[in-house]
């Protein structure tokens, strides 16, 4: 049996997340992944450290955290503007930057002293000439939900608790939190509510709406394409709908306990 309840979340600081590639555009997301809603939200309790091969590291988030030791599971945050999901450019603080290094004429050369002269010298790769970067401005709602086989992984959410989250450490606090409701097994189209998923899934809908999209995931929302097995978490002005296919994509710590 898995249990699940909705959290939302205010950010209370400048939120930024670099989403696009070094040395161009800075553009922050409209959502938060579910690992690092992972990794923020269980206040990094089952990190485990380890060795990095920067040439040949496999992405598996199990790796780095202990999902077994802590059953939790959560799905993909979404800043929410004025009961939308999609972020407005009134909603972002946008700054453009150019030419960082100090000692920049131009944006293809660089120059240092040397033994008292002044020496040319390509760019820097480390250092970026322009782009721009945008943050979430403070105040806004980032909304979740949070399931997992053991009741009480869930009720020790509280209003007010705080979390910081991001590269940047954006402090972010509960303002409102759902009862805590079991999953039903159902089976027909289910409606879902924005998920992450493997790129390869998109055929199991019909109808969909991307929000985001990368190599490794898309977020998207929309109804299955076939009769399938879904849970159906129901609430008094709420619903939400996990499928079968999304939850094979989850932890095998709460596949298994599923």
């Amino acid at each position: 049996m898995l249990f699940a309840r909705s959290i939302t979340l205010r950010n209370c600081g400048r939120f930024t997340v670099i989403a696009s590639d070094f040395g161009s555009d800075y553009r922050t997301h409209t959502h938060v992944t579910s690992e690092a809603l992972y990794a923020s939200l269980t206040r990094g309790a089952t990190w485990q450290p380890h060795l990095i091969n920067l040439k040949d590291d496999p992405e598996d988030f199990t790796r780095a955290y202990d999902v077994t030791a802590m059953p939790i599971w959560f799905l993909p945050g979404i800043f929410m503007a004025d009961g939308d999901s999609h972020l407005s450019d009134i909603h972002l603080d946008t700054t453009a930057f150019n030419v960082m290094h100090e000692f920049y004429p131009s944006t293809s050369r660089s120059y240092v002293f040397r033994k008292g002269g002044l020496e040319e010298k390509d760019r820097p790769y480390h250092v970026p000439t322009y782009g721009i970067i945008q943050a979430v401005k403070p105040g806004l709602r980032l909304m979740t939900y949070a399931f997992s086989p053991q009741r009480e992984m869930l009720e020790g959410f509280a209003q007010g608790q705080t979390f910081v989250l991001g590269k940047k450490r954006t402090m972010f606090q509960i303002v409102s939190l759902s009862a805590v409701v079991a999953g039903n097994p159902q089976q027909g189209e289910a409606i879902t509510w924005w998920l992450e998923l493997p790129p390869r899934s998109v055929d199991r809908f019909q109808q969909f709406e991307v929000l985001a999209a990368t190599v490794r995931y898309v977020i998207l929302r929309g109804k299955s394409r076939h009769r399938l097995c879904y849970l159906e978490f129901t609430w008094p002005d709420d619903r939400l709908c996990l499928p079968d296919f999304y939850l094979e994509q989850i932890p095998l710590a709460i596949r298994l306990e599923y």
